[in-house]
């Protein structure tokens, strides 16, 4: 319950600019109902000096030109509130979007590797829409609707109390019914709810999987498993829906009740002489318009109960916090000398998790070129992990030129550190674009360089539209290796001083991951070089060599000097030429 008591709260943390909005709103609603009451006055004069033979042709005419102006006003009202409003709509909802998307790419690695990104996007999407439907709603129904039905209450006491205490005793009865059933149905609304998000995030999965799903023919498996999600959300949505109708049917039935005693009073009071005919058709006019709000409000009601579930998500999208954080006094730097050191570091990716680094101690000097082999789960991967920041340690410290990683900026240091995985991401935008993503200012002539450099040139040349090629979705015009090898030109483009190869050279033929590795070594001396691969030849020119296992080094040195020790690499160069 607390959850929906939070609502307004979050929804102005979410969107503050709602309360200058709230503001203008009010103050142009309470003109605008006031002005829409006049019309009931007015015929309510006209009926009277009608029975009471007092009219003439002036008075009529006076009053229908009121009638005419105050219908004239609401029309121009409504025109320029509208435009207002829609306005005002597009804001928030922009103000939203940006807020999300901010949000996402602010948080840690270990955020995103959690959850499936159609899970973000559904929600994104679905609690930005009901969060300006609902803000949309409450400008434009539910305060309209409150100043409405407090100004015809007003008027109602004014002009017949007995009839204005019949309709407080009605009211009262229905809201209480309208909070009961919002708590009722609250639960029911989160099972339908997540039962969508499921099959929102299942067949993002599929669409994301397709290559894989069509290699294996598994199209009617997926659809089946999509299928089964839609069916229990329709189910579930069914349910609450026959759940909560069950009491509006209720509520209605109380609301007409209200009306019908209202006309009875207000005729028995005229034919007792105490309510003229014109105040009949006002009493009657005013008692209708407010039982007409209240059912308004128990429809919004109903509306904003749809859309506080999908708010209160979002929300608490956008109130995770980024665990990598840069500290109170970040140090600031535009180079790096490339020495990294890690003391004592074990780390693990939850609580409960085995740990992947032990009491792990080693040094790289600046310029030299380390490799890092071992069996998967070793921990090679999650020593990238920690130098990027993408996870922070839980015990010892990660240097880079003597200071711990968690004191740089982390922006800063990020863009003094490039990393080339085996698991490559592109965006459906041209080559050019790809590349330049590293240094979006680049010139041409730089990313030709850099192409050139990681052996993509060649097959850029024969594209239709060279650079400009588009890639398509995930790169899906493009080969494995040519994306690695964009890969590589993206990271060579923006001249970090640490570079890493995660298994770089995996989706490579011999001959293209002959001529990587001639680039690779030929920067040699210049940066620092951390290469992860699976493929041992390819490491042999490098400066030391770091054996992994069960979250320790369990050897290193040179390859020389590792294949003379007859051990554990020894072993896996053995098992390689084998294999071969």
């Amino acid at each position: 319950m607390r959850r929906r008591e939070q609502i307004l709260s979050r929804i102005l943390k979410i969107i503050p600019e709602v309360k200058q909005g709230l503001v203008k709103a009010t103050t142009v609603n309470i003109v605008y109902e006031a002005i829409k009451i006049i019309p009931v006055i007015l015929i309510k004069l006209l009926v009277d000096t009608f029975i009471s033979e007092s009219s003439s042709i002036s008075l009529v005419s006076w009053i229908v030109g009121g009638m005419f102006a105050v219908y004239l006003i609401e029309n121009l009202m409504d025109y320029f509130g509208d435009l207002w409003s829609h306005k005002q709509m597009l804001t928030y909802e922009t103000v939203i979007l940006r807020k999300s998307q901010k949000k996402l790419l602010e948080l840690h690695m270990g955020y995103h590797e959690k959850y499936n990104p159609g899970l973000h996007v559904s929600r994104i999407n679905k609690g930005a829409s009901k969060l300006t439907e609902l803000v949309w709603f409450f400008f434009n129904e539910f305060l309209p609707t409150i100043i409405q039905l407090v100004l015809t209450t007003l008027l109602l006491f004014y002009e017949q109390y007995i009839i204005a205490i019949i309709f407080l005793v009605f009211s009262i009865l229905i809201f209480i019914i309208i909070d009961k059933t919002a708590k009722e149905v609250q639960p029911l609304r989160e099972i339908y709810l997540k039962k969508h998000e499921q099959a929102f995030s299942e067949m993002s999965q599929s669409l994301q999987n397709i290559v894989t799903v069509k290699d294996y023919a598994q199209e009617r498996k997926e659809y089946q498993i999509y299928s089964s999600l839609l069916r229990q959300f329709f189910k579930s949505s069914m349910y609450r829906m026959r759940f909560e109708m069950k009491r509006v049917l209720g509520r209605d039935v109380i609301i007409n009740i209200g009306r019908i005693l209202t006309l009875a009073v207000a005729g028995y009071l005229v034919l007792q002489g105490d309510l003229s005919a014109g105040s009949l058709i006002l009493v009657y006019t005013l008692s209708e318009k407010a039982f007409l709000s209240v059912f308004r409000l128990g429809k919004i009601y109903t509306h904003v109960g749809d859309s506080i579930e999908s708010i209160h998500r979002l929300s608490d999208l956008l109130d995770q916090k980024p665990q990598i954080t840069n500290s109170e006094t970040p140090i600031r730097t535009k180079k790096l000398e490339g020495g990294i050191e890690f003391k004592n570091v074990s780390f693990r990716y939850g609580k409960k998790s085995p740990w992947v680094l032990k009491n792990v101690s080693f040094t790289i000097n600046p310029k030299k070129v380390i490799a890092l082999v071992g069996r998967s789960g070793g921990g090679k991967s999650s020593i990238i992990k920690l130098i990027m920041r993408q996870y922070d340690v839980l015990n010892g410290e990660v240097l880079v030129d003597k200071i711990d990683v968690r004191e740089y900026h982390s922006e800063d240091f990020r863009k003094r550190v490039a990393i080339v995985s085996q698991n490559v991401e592109v965006f459906n935008r041209s080559i050019k674009d790809n590349i330049a993503f590293s240094k979006p200012h680049s010139s041409l002539r730089e990313i030709v360089r850099a192409a050139k450099l990681a052996h993509a040139h060649e097959f850029i040349k024969d594209l239709p539209d060279k650079y400009n090629t588009k890639v398509g979705k995930d790169g899906i015009k493009l080969s494995g290796g040519q994306k690695q090898r964009l890969s590589i030109a993206r990271a060579l483009l923006s001249n970090p001083d640490i570079l890493i190869f995660d298994e770089a050279t995996s989706s490579l033929d011999s001959e293209s991951e002959k001529l990587i590795q001639q680039a690779i070594f030929s920067i040699a001396g210049q940066k620092t070089m951390i290469i992860i691969a699976h493929r041992l030849s390819t490491i042999e020119n490098a400066d030391e060599i770091l054996v992994l296992g069960e979250g320790k080094i369990l050897e290193k040195g040179t390859y020389k000097q590792l294949i003379n020790q007859r051990g554990i690499f020894y072993n896996m160069v053995s098992l390689q030429k084998m294999r071969v």
